[in-house]
């Protein structure tokens, strides 16, 4: 939800950033600058720029502070009622942490905002500033621009902010609305997520483990529809494989795509309307589906380049890097730079983005 508000409304009064952080009334933070040696599989969530957009914070982050440095980390952690922007690249992307989420620490690019006295400032209408017009255009005017460079915005930058605030009471009055509107968007994309890992599991069911042939040959019960269970049969082959099916190449129902990158000291190829996803871009996705950018190009960069447009719905994995193996689904038709690999599905682009998750681990093992 976006919000806009008169400068010039009864009661509303402009106040500097900085001077409210000097009250102790709000904490204007950045993320912390993490050691490889800190990353491991479990821990406190470590949560990049990538996992931040539209209103929400993903915390089922693949990397983690590992639990022996969580005393290093300890004033960079989070609480829920923060908001969290993109502060380099992508700049003003925000999320809020809702009560149900767990606390986390987030990367260098990003950057929160608290509130520190909840009688003065309202945490959730922090949100709704830090989405709304007027904070966008304090970000256009101070951010560093450059075609060599993202964008950039400091902390000190934002100490310098000043915006118009309402009373408490009305903040609240705004909160309140736009937040039931918010969680309920919030609360479809987690019931997506739900449904989501409903869907693996019965692809690992059916296409890995072979469940309803299992369950055909020691007489079980059907537990699918009649129309779907007769689709299975009774026994395997000789090669383990069930009878009448047989295996293909990947590639047999995908078509390969190969990224590149324009000249990025070409202006006139940069920062158009087509999104060009980097290997950061697919190995920070949070979701199934990649749909923002930190970068764009145009349509001069898309042809006088060897990048490509990859169609919507394709799975694109990093294909070289610390990241490789890292993949996820284009929400919406785009390019790449060379370190991904875009595979276009021939036919039911979702049962060829399930059947590679089950092959990357070994593509990734027999990496050079």
């Amino acid at each position: 939800m976006r919000w806009i508000a008169s400068m010039f409304a009864d009661g509303w009064r402009k106040v500097r950033i900085g001077d409210l952080v000097a009250e102790r009334k709000l904490l204007v933070s950045d993320g912390y600058r993490m050691k490889n040696e800190e990353l491991g599989a479990a821990g406190i969530p470590f949560v990049r720029g990538g996992d931040i957009g539209d209103g929400w914070i993903n915390t089922a982050t693949v990397d983690h502070i590992r639990p022996e440095f969580a005393d290093r980390i300890r004033a960079k952690l989070t609480r829920p009622g923060d908001t969290a922007f993109i502060t380099k690249g992508t700049v003003g992307r925000a999320g809020f942490l809702r009560e149900h989420q767990e606390p986390v620490v987030f990367a260098p690019q990003v950057a929160y905002w608290r509130s520190l006295d909840h009688r003065a400032i309202v945490p959730r209408f922090i949100f709704y500033l830090i989405c709304s017009p007027a904070f966008a255009a304090a970000l256009d005017a101070d951010k560093s621009h450059g075609a060599m460079v993202a964008d950039y915005v400091s902390i000190s930058q934002q100490h310098d902010f000043t915006f118009a605030f309402p009373p408490p009471d009305e903040q609240e009055g705004i909160a309140s609305v736009l937040g039931s509107l918010d969680d309920k968007i919030d609360l479809n994309r987690r019931m997506n997520e739900t449904m989501e890992a409903m869907a693996r599991a019965i692809f690992k069911d059916w296409f890995v483990d072979f469940g309803p042939v299992r369950a055909k040959m020691v007489g079980r019960a059907p537990y699918l529809a009649p129309e779907v269970w007769a689709l299975f049969p009774d026994r395997f082959d000789n090669a383990g494989t069930p009878a009448g099916w047989r295996e293909d190449p990947l590639l047999k129902h995908a078509r390969l795509i190969s990224g590149g990158t324009p000249r990025t000291d070409e202006r006139a190829y940069w920062d158009g309307p087509i999104p060009w996803a980097s290997a950061k871009d697919v190995s920070q996705c949070g979701e199934l589906f990649l749909v923002d950018t930190e970068r764009s190009i145009t349509e001069r960069g898309l042809h006088e380049s060897a990048t490509r447009l990859v169609p919507k719905h394709a799975t694109v994995v990093v294909a070289r890097g610390a990241t490789t193996g890292r993949f996820c689904m284009y929400g919406r038709e785009m390019a790449m730079n060379q370190t991904c690999y875009g595979l276009a599905a021939k036919a039911r682009p979702f049962w060829l983005n399930f059947a590679f998750a089950q092959l990357v681990q070994g593509l990734v093992h027999a990496a050079h």
